[in-house]
This record gives structure tokens, C-alpha cells and sequence, in this order.
């Protein structure tokens, strides 16, 4: 699944105008709202123009900006993973689009590491020292840096389920 960055364009000169982008969108700012936002369909750089016409007069302004998109930083891990060799979430790890540096670390409830692993493909299996770990709440800790833009720095729990 893809994801869309957000673009917020802020132009105080069009006021009480319908505008129009290249990308399928049409709105009318009411008096005293500047702004917009919109979804991009791909993080490469493009030239939006904006084409503000009043409604009074047909008077057509126009306003062109370079802007570079980025996919935002996103990243999810489960809640709960059975490594019981079925095949079906057997592996516990993060997914997420962007990413350059990361770090999981999974620990256990006296804050002993389980599992560490810095790259991404890298999943935790549910062993420890070569023996699977006991049914339960394990705590994980997630540090991610974006190719281009974020860093993410989260905690949370997961559970090993039979």
C-alpha cells in the first residue's frame, strides 16, 4: 500500500478565489482562509500551478512554486506474533516505506534484550539463546531515520501468542 505525503500550500493573496492545481483538485477559499492541502500520488519533485479566478470580475491570477515531496517517515510493527511455524506471523519486525537507519530492540520484563537487529528484513522469531521464549507482554523499542525527511523513536508491546 502506498503512502501520500501531504502538501499544505499557504498563499495569502488569493482570497474569495476558486483555485485549481494540475492534480485533480477544485476549492474556493472562503474570506480569511490562505491555505490547502492536498495528497501527492509519488515523492518526486513537481511544479504545481495554482490558477486563482474571482468570481466577480473573471480577473485570473496565477502563482507557480517548486516543491519537493517526501514520503513521510511511517513505520508499524504488530501487536502480537505466534511463532509456531505455521507460517502465518511467525516473525515479529517493522514495516514501513522511507527508511534508511533502524534499530529494534525487544526486551523482557526485567529489561534483559531478547532480540536486537538493525536492519529491517531482520525479524525476531521468538527465541531466545536458541529456545523459544515463554507466552506473553515483551516491550520493544524502535528507532528509525527516513531517506529523506523524519526520524521515529517509538516503544511499545507485543505479544507472543501460541
Amino acid at each position: 500500500m502506498p503512502l501520500f505525503p501531504k502538501v499544505t500550500f499557504l498563499m495569502p493573496l488569493f482570497e474569495n478565489h476558486t483555485m485549481k492545481t494540475i492534480i485533480p483538485i477544485l476549492l474556493t477559499l472562503l474570506s480569511g482562509l490562505h491555505s490547502f492541502t492536498t495528497l501527492a500520488q509519488d515523492a518526486t519533485p513537481i511544479i504545481y500551478r495554482i490558477v486563482a479566478v474571482s468570481d466577480a470580475d473573471s480577473t485570473v491570477q496565477s502563482i507557480s512554486n517548486d516543491i519537493n515531496l517526501y514520503l513521510p517517515l511511517k513505520i508499524y510493527l504488530p501487536t502480537a506474533f505466534s511463532p509456531n511455524g505455521d507460517g502465518l506471523n511467525d516473525t515479529f519486525g517493522a514495516v514501513g516505506e522511507g527508511i534508511d537507519n533502524y534499530k529494534l530492540t525487544v526486551y523482557n520484563r526485567w529489561g534483559e534484550i531478547l532480540f536486537s537487529s538493525q536492519q529491517l528484513a531482520h525479524k525476531w522469531d521468538g527465541l531466545y539463546k536458541g529456545a523459544p521464549v515463554p507466552f506473553g507482554t515483551y516491550t520493544y523499542e524502535v528507532q528509525a531515520r527516513g531517506s529523506e525527511f523524519g526520524k521515529i523513536y517509538k516503544t511499545g508491546n507485543v505479544t507472543v501468542l501460541n
